[in-house]
Order: structure tokens, then sequence, then C-alpha cells
């Protein structure tokens, strides 16, 4: 299945998932670190122990559970189950992704390699995530060394050319410099101030 790559930004948003088993609690643990307001469903008794930061509820599920979510889990063993909760979210207007069953997703959760923000995602359409899990191991392997401070680093420069007199041309021409294997390098060696260095020698060259 041919699918449309994206990154969502869940900070503050409602997020449901219904089933709290070894599934629905990595779940859980993923969204928590993407900032979601997460809300687990599971009548068992899974909910007794909740992680921070996420509101339990020990009920059976029903349709209401779902209002306000902006993305559904469905994590529960019953595939009759799953696809229901699928069909209610999509009535609410909400995102579903149903475990083992891509028919009622309307996305597929990547494999993922990264270092703080820098994520890395392989998706196979929900075809093989045995494959997507090997595709990202192998990539992690090929991340450049210190890569989230790196990428942390050229974010605060990036807002510094911003907020100057830069025209867009000698930022983007800034911006591709660093983010290219010579910054890295610099970066490595100097941190921040050999990347500021560097902008600046960029742009007195220009």
């Amino acid at each position: 299945m041919r699918t449309y790559p994206l990154m969502l930004n869940l900070q503050g948003k409602r997020v449901v998932v219904v089933g709290g088993g070894t599934v629905g609690t990595r779940k859980v643990r993923e969204l928590l670190a993407a900032g979601a307001d997460v809300t687990v469903v599971d009548h068992g008794s899974c909910c007794d122990s909740p992680a921070d930061g996420v509101k339990p509820l020990t009920e059976r599920y029903r349709p209401e559970h779902l209002e306000g979510a902006a993305v559904v889990f469905a994590c529960t063993d019953d595939r009759e189950m799953n696809a229901r909760i699928a069909a209610d979210a999509r009535q609410l207007g909400a995102l579903v992704n149903a475990a083992d069953q891509p028919e009622d997703c309307d996305f597929f959760v990547p494999a993922t390699a990264g270092d703080h923000d820098v994520v890395v995602a392989v998706g196979t359409g929900g075809a093989s995530p045995a494959l997507a899990g090997r595709l990202a191991r192998l990539l992690s392997d090929a991340l450049p060394a210190r890569v989230g401070e790196y990428a942390a680093a050229l974010a605060d420069i990036r807002r510094r050319l911003l907020a100057c007199d830069t025209t867009e041309a000698d930022r983007r021409r800034i911006l591709i410099r660093l983010a290219g294997e010579e910054g890295h390098r610099a970066f490595l060696d100097g941190g921040v101030e050999a990347l500021k260095k560097l902008a600046e020698e960029t742009l007195e060259d220009g």
C-alpha cells in the first residue's frame, strides 16, 4: 500500500489508546515521549498502575471514549472490536491505527532510528513491520555522530539568522554549508561556536 509520509505534532493533543496490553503499553510510552495527552481505555488490570501523564479508564470501551481525540490506537486482542473502534474513530474525525489490521488503519507507525529530535522513519505500508525494523536498525548505524546535538545547534543558528538582517539567499547558502560534512566536522571539533564561525565566514565569502 502506497502511503504518504509525515511527522505528526501531538504535543498537547488528546490521543486514546484502547487496550493496555503489550502493544498498547508500547504505544503509550512513545506517545508520552511525543508530548501527547494520553487516555488508556481498558477494563482489565493494566490501568491499575498507569504511567505518569496517562489518564486511565478501567472501563469497557464505548464510542464516547473517543470524543475529542486527534488520534486513536485500537490495541485490543479482538479483531472485531478493533474494527469497531476504527469505524467509531473515523466517524468522529480522528485518525486511527488498529494493531495488525492494515485494512482498519488510516496510518501505520513506522520503525524509527534517531537521536533526540532527529528521527529517521521506515515504513512498508503495513506489509512487513519486521522488515521496517531491520532497515531502521541499519540506518541507526549510519547516522552521524552526535546528530541530535548537531541538529539543535543548527536550529539555534537558523533562529539567529532569521532574527538578523540577512537575505533569504544568504541564509540558504549558510545553512546548506553548515548542514554538510564540513559543518558536521566543525561541530564535532568545536561545537556551536565553530558553527557560528563557519556561518560568519560563509556570509563574508558571499
